[in-house]
């Protein structure tokens, strides 16, 4: 067989077990992509908002005007919104409802301007204009001051109903807005790559016309201790990422993550302001160091502290 025929041969016979290994790596970064959009809790609890209704989520009563006011976040009373900042709906401002030391970013919003469809994930639907309305406002509030983002879709009647609110949960909120400080949320993701010298075993790309069936299997065999190797360098890899970050945060959240995936582990930290650019020199030490194992590291963020709150406007507060 001609050398060019046994590379047809070989990408022939691998080509099911790269796509495999492509679609995954793929899937990953078109996950992370969504992400920077809308982010993953915002997306989690628009969806969990549909599926279990609270009162809390679907203004009513509404005003004579047929309006609510759509409730963003919990600060402090003297947080000063930017007065060119964004707004969930086009020509109605944000407003800061007070009480005591405590404040509830909101706007005006008619009831149906919340319908959305929680099948149309797509980043032109109306759930992915709505949450990247709702995450500009906490990120244009987060940047003049802690805040606690609220369930999206969270709406309330009127003032009455926000200062209820506010003291319903004075307690909770004062001791979370005095822990997350200046603190922001940054997401680390460890994955597998597709780097040079780090390839998946691919099924039969060892055997050759002039290869005995013992030494094939030998070969095999060396195969996949290479890939019992990767697992564990994985392993290794994601224990020392916590290691070593953990000096530079204040808290940290796993969110998901395994050995058998191609997303290895993925993390949430809340970082100090001050602390950000050792963080950030640490993650990118890291990032180094992995690339020689076939392992990369995905960073997005700064979001307001979207994993580290835990203010249910209608239930009660948890960690």
């Amino acid at each position: 067989m001609s050398g060019q025929g046994e590379l047809d041969r070989i990408a022939r016979e691998a080509a099911p077990e790269v796509l495999a290994a492509a679609l995954a790596r793929a899937k990953t970064q078109a996950q992370a992509r969504l992400t920077d959009l809308l982010t993953d809790a915002i997306v989690a609890r628009a969806l969990a908002a549909a599926d279990a209704p609270d009162e809390a989520a679907r203004p009513e009563p509404v005003d004579d005007t047929g309006n609510a006011l759509y409730a963003y976040a919990v600060t402090w009373a003297d947080l000063g919104y930017p007065t060119d900042g964004p707004a969930l709906t086009p020509g109605r401002g944000i407003e800061l409802v007070t009480e005591g030391e405590l404040g509830l970013l909101v706007s005006p919003v008619a009831p149906d301007e919340l319908e959305v469809d929680t099948d149309d994930l797509s980043e032109t639907g109306r759930l992915a204009v709505l949450a990247r309305g709702h995450d500009a406002v906490v990120r244009a509030a987060a940047g003049a001051g802690p805040v606690l983002p609220l369930r999206f879709g969270t709406a309330v009647p009127d003032e009455e109903a926000a200062r209820t609110l506010l003291r319903t949960h004075a307690a909770s909120a004062a001791e979370q807005l005095r822990r997350i400080g200046t603190a922001r949320e940054w997401g680390v993701r460890l994955v597998r790559t597709l780097a040079p010298g780090a390839e998946p075993a691919l099924a039969g790309r060892l055997r050759t016309d002039d290869v005995s069936g013992t030494e094939y299997l030998s070969r095999r065999r060396e195969e996949l201790q290479r890939g019992d190797d990767l697992t564990r360098t994985a392993a290794e890899y994601a224990e020392r990422l916590q290691d070593e970050l953990s000096a530079h945060v204040t808290e940290s959240l796993r969110r998901g993550g395994s050995t058998g995936s191609s997303l290895l582990l993925d993390m949430a930290y809340l970082v100090p302001t001050a602390a950000e650019a050792e963080f950030l020199g640490q993650v990118q030490q890291l990032t180094e160091d992995l690339e020689a194992h076939g392992l990369a590291l995905e960073v997005t963020g700064p979001w307001p502290p979207y994993s580290f709150v835990a203010l249910t406007p209608g239930g009660s507060d948890g960690p």
